[in-house]
């Protein structure tokens, strides 16, 4: 039976297929308009065993979903783990490309499912630009104030509509009250639209409740690693996990020499989820806190302390979503009794 390798360079208008043969040569090159009919028509016209790849981009889900039962290989591929060469750049190079590289086997795929969990990422991203948005106006609120030297310090001034009244200008009243009131309506959405998701996703996914046991991590952070991670399975260990969640550093080795680390390509969002909870965390007395406290006084600088505190929180979120267990404040002090047990 014939083997197909196909590379799809996909645009929202065009996209361009290349498919080769298992020694590498181009069988056919064929551009199409981007739509359902045209794209299943021209993969099933292919009669033989057929392993498909695309690059990850916005259409990466409607693709998948669409490709998934029409290929023996489907590769939703990584970018960002692409060396691209510094030569001319065509759609019809770069599936050709992808094609070849499918072919050897060196694309890293990019985590794609048909699960429900996956549409909370539509979710997920409209609520981070919507706290954008707010962010970005509340500074251009207070900036207000700071030109005409008041002072506006504290949350209050984003909810007393009467220091607008302060400024010394009509002009400048104008926009404030403007602002004010673009600031409520966003913040209605916040609380209206997305809250009150997030509390029926809390019903809906009975992980979401789990996650909401753990300190630091509410409604918000626990939808965020839900609806990014999906799954615990995909993670065999913690740290796989930490670089997926960009908390480590790989170390850039040649020779036996070392010359740097690098970041791992990973979910920033994870990053900033762990890390501002590690923040929250430390605010309140859980095993978190201790763990901080025990590594200060021994010494370890306080970015160190905290980033640990992140890797931990990443750890105990993936070990009380495998388990299906609330979390339990005092684990990880047990667990350390009874390794020094074990080691005594």
């Amino acid at each position: 039976m014939k083997r197909y390798f196909i590379g799809m360079d996909a645009h929202s208008r065009h996209s361009c297929f290349v498919v080769m043969n298992v020694k590498g040569q181009i069988l056919h090159r064929k551009q199409i308009d981007t739509s359902e009919a045209e794209i299943l028509g021209f993969v099933r016209s292919l009669e033989g065993t057929k392993a498909l790849t695309f690059e990850e981009s916005t259409l990466s889900q409607w693709l998948y979903l669409l490709l998934k039962d029409e290929v023996d290989e489907l590769v939703v591929a990584n970018p960002a783990a692409i060396a691209r060469r510094g030569a001319a750049k065509t759609d019809f190079i770069d599936a050709t490309e992808l094609a070849d590289l499918l072919r050897v086997g060196r694309l890293k795929s990019v985590f794609h499912t048909a699960d429900d969990r996956m549409e909370l990422r539509a979710l997920i991203s409209g609520y981070n630009d919507l706290v954008q948005e707010i962010v970005r106006t509340k500074n251009r609120f207070k900036a207000l104030f700071a030109r005409s030297a008041l002072p506006s310090r504290g949350t209050g001034i984003y909810t007393d509509e009467a220091r607008i009244s302060e400024l010394p200008s009509l002009a400048r009243r104008e926009v404030a009250k403007a602002l004010f009131d673009q600031l409520e309506l966003l913040e209605s959405q916040r609380r209206e639209v997305y809250w009150e998701r997030f509390r029926k996703n809390r019903r809906r996914f009975s992980e979401i409740s789990l996650l909401c046991t753990i300190p630091a991590f509410g409604i918000v952070r626990s939808n965020q690693v839900v609806g990014i991670v999906v799954t615990p399975e995909r993670f065999s260990d913690k740290y796989h996990f930490f670089s997926y969640a960009m908390l480590v550093r790989h170390k850039q080795q040649s020779d036996g020499k070392q010359y740097g680390n690098k970041q791992a390509h990973g979910q920033v969002l994870l990053k900033s989820i762990f890390k501002s909870a590690a923040v929250s965390a430390l605010r309140g007395g859980n095993a978190f806190r201790r763990k901080y406290d025990q590594m200060r006084a021994t010494g370890t600088p306080d970015k160190a302390a905290r980033n640990s505190v992140a890797r931990a929180l990443a750890a105990t979120v993936l070990g009380v979503w495998k388990t299906g267990k609330k979390y339990d404040d005092h684990y990880r002090e047990v667990k350390q009794r009874q390794n020094l047990r074990r080691q005594g």
